[in-house]
């Protein structure tokens, strides 16, 4: 994403298609690292925003699917960290876990 949006103001299938995007760019390895933190925190904060969603409301089968895809491809790219990417004090504040929001505990390749 190139500038802030209110996510919660996006359509769910809106979220999802910019996840796809930050996925596909994630696979390609164009991502850079700076001080230890990749330059994809907005896309996360979009896959963190459609779990809420989707724990909140149920969804289509399809929509499941699409996004296990999408998560499988995102775990083949990257891999897991023993910290938060955003920064512990974050996931502290936020309430965030490993278990729960895992794409925030994963690293580019």
């Amino acid at each position: 994403m190139t500038e802030p949006v209110n996510l919660e103001r996006l359509a769910l299938a809106a979220l999802i298609a910019e996840w796809a995007r930050a996925v596909d760019r994630i696979e390609r390895g164009d991502v850079t690292v700076r001080d230890g933190v990749p330059d994809y925190l907005d896309e996360l904060a979009v896959r963190h925003e459609i779990s809420r969603r989707i724990r909140a409301r149920p969804v289509t089968a399809d929509t499941r699917e699409t996004m296990a895809e999408l998560d499988d491809i995102y775990r083949g790219a990257t891999v897991q960290s023993a910290e938060c990417v955003p920064g512990i004090h974050d996931a502290a504040a936020q309430g965030w876990t490993a278990a729960r929001e895992w794409y925030y505990w994963r690293r580019p390749r």
